[in-house]
């Protein structure tokens, strides 16, 4: 329960403490491990702070931290802290050594598991799922035509069924954090500032502003958006990270909101009015500034830079300044025979 927070043996012992938001503001102890947990997902933050040996307090601190992040409503602090807590669940996952304990994990997502003298299987539904996704479309082993298939089934190691797992767990934790609470006691309220007040001390580590100049044209954008694009555009599935991604560049291009939403209308789970209003989020109709896309680190960070060997992207911080090199750039001249 304290590896893997996220099992329904962990929400039983919650609901069995009877643990209510009165009585985790009465718990500073639970309430410090909890912004541990997040601030070691911060820039710069390269110790990980170790668990508690108070499993109770260890326990409690998960959803707590849940709780924290996304009250922050900080959508970069979130997307870090849930990648953070995928990473180290992962590291648990493959240094297990009980082989029964993968698979366990992985049927506690509901996903369909068998073993035998080969190795693990997993229903290619389950593989496909988070294959479909961030840096693994990117990687040719993951792609099903390259695996070994027997009647809608997927061989898979036990080290690639962890980093399956960590999409997975990645993903839960995000939806988490999607949940929003509509009041916090005083003192949790306090914890919430203090996280903020934190991460904007990193925050320009992450991003930063930029003069593209004049807009791109489609063949001028980066690699990574032209990704993006085509991939909505098939009906693919986009992490949080992806999505903001291609919506911050497109509307710092000048798209409008029905052009980036049309964009998504191929998604199974399109609905167009929860859509534009997130892109009108991002575009700053909410809050009165419009986000700025993600830095190239932080997108090589979440797995959404395809590390292409395009020059012109070793040259740049950001994916908006790409058109700008990309329309200074001469004509190549054709040598003469």
């Amino acid at each position: 329960m304290v590896k893997y927070p996220f099992i329904a043996q962990a929400r039983d012992f919650i609901a069995k403490k009877e643990l209510e938001f009165k009585d985790i503001a009465d718990a500073p102890a639970i309430r410090e491990r909890a912004k541990q947990r997040i601030i070691a997902s911060f820039p710069g933050q390269n110790v990980t702070v170790p668990p508690s040996r108070n499993t109770e307090i260890e326990i409690a601190s998960y959803p707590t931290a849940i709780i924290l992040a996304s009250a922050t409503e900080d959508s970069l602090l979130i997307k870090r802290y849930a990648l953070y807590e995928a990473k180290i669940i992962k590291t648990y996952l493959q240094s297990e050594k009980t082989p029964e304990i993968v698979p366990a994990i992985a049927k506690s997502f509901k996903w369909q598991v068998r073993t035998d003298t080969y190795g693990t299987w997993i229903n290619f539904a389950n593989f496909l799922k988070n294959t479909s996704k961030g840096r693994l479309t990117q990687v040719s082993k993951w792609k099903l035509g390259n695996r070994a298939l027997e009647k809608g089934w997927v061989l898979v190691s036990s080290e690639e069924l962890s980093r399956l797992l960590q999409e997975e767990v990645q993903e839960r934790i995000e939806e988490s954090l999607d949940n929003k609470v509509a009041a916090l006691p005083k003192e949790i309220q306090v914890d919430v500032e203090e996280l903020k007040a934190e991460f904007l001390k990193v925050k320009p580590l992450l991003e930063e502003k930029f003069d593209i100049g004049p807009r791109a044209e489609e063949g001028e954008y980066p690699p990574c958006v032209t990704a993006l694009i085509n991939r909505v555009k098939s009906g693919a599935h986009l992490s949080h990270t992806e999505r903001i991604t291609m919506v911050t560049y497109l509307l710092h291009q000048g798209a409008s909101t029905d052009a980036i939403a049309r964009l998504f209308s191929k998604v199974s789970d399109f609905n167009e009015e929860k859509t534009k209003y997130q892109i009108e989020n991002l575009a700053g109709k909410t809050t009165g500034q419009a986000y700025v896309t993600y830095n190239c680190s932080t997108l090589r960070t979440h797995g959404v830079c395809l590390n292409t060997t395009d020059p012109i992207c070793s040259r740049i911080r950001n994916p908006l300044t790409y058109h700008k090199i990309k329309q200074g750039i001469p004509k190549r001249i054709t040598a003469k025979n």
